[in-house]
């Protein structure tokens, strides 16, 4: 539910492909911040999310998809900043298609026993997630909807080279009132992600 300092105490620079300079700085988390990150999912997962009806959980959802869209000029212009993509990409697809996502899948979360008739849909827990740079907000779109509407919580990693718009994310969770520790985004390089994949906590990946 808050920005954290690395346990570490490292951080690497986030850099302008068009320009070369450096844009921020980037916390780089070690196996006891995702530690962290996966027993804060798991908490959230057994105390308030799995608890929640259907219906509230896609309250959150619509609403940070309102965000999203409300702040849609300021990260259409962090996308491109970071990740170097051409701004009428970013403008004009990944954002519109982010907020897309999350109004999609707000819709179902209270519709599930549709999705499959006769069986009985079930959350996992905490999921495990890592996701490349080509479409950083758009990918997290694409992960951390449909987990959430499920009823899972996330313990995801951007790629190190396009992390800006997805900490900018964990702001609009917490403009939105998502609870704590339902979406944990931890920042890194391979090492970062590989103790996500392989912590014994998560359920899926």
């Amino acid at each position: 539910g808050q920005f954290v300092a690395p346990h570490s105490g490292k951080y690497f620079a986030s850099v302008n492909p068009a320009t070369e300079q450096t844009l921020t700085e980037i916390a780089a988390a070690d196996e006891t911040d995702v530690n962290n990150a996966v027993q804060a999912a798991r908490n959230a997962y057994e105390n308030v999310w799995s608890k929640l009806p259907a219906r509230e959980r896609g309250k959150y959802l619509y609403r940070i998809a309102r965000i999203i869209q409300e702040k849609s000029r300021e990260l259409a212009v962090l996308e491109t900043m970071d990740g170097g993509k051409p701004i009428k990409e970013s403008r004009d697809f990944d954002l519109p298609m982010a907020a897309a996502h999350f109004f999609y899948h707000a819709g179902w979360a209270d519709k599930l026993e549709f999705v499959a008739p006769g069986r009985t849909l079930q959350p996992l827990g905490v999921i495990g997630q890592v996701i490349p740079w080509n479409f950083p907000l758009l990918m997290m779109a694409w992960k951390l909807a449909p987990a959430l509407a499920m009823g899972n919580t996330v313990v995801i990693k951007p790629a190190e080279t396009t992390s800006i718009t997805a900490l900018k994310l964990a702001e609009i969770f917490q403009d939105a009132g998502l609870p704590a520790g339902v979406v944990n985004i931890v920042t890194g390089f391979g090492d970062t992600g590989a103790a996500i994949m392989n912590h014994p906590t998560a359920a899926k990946v």
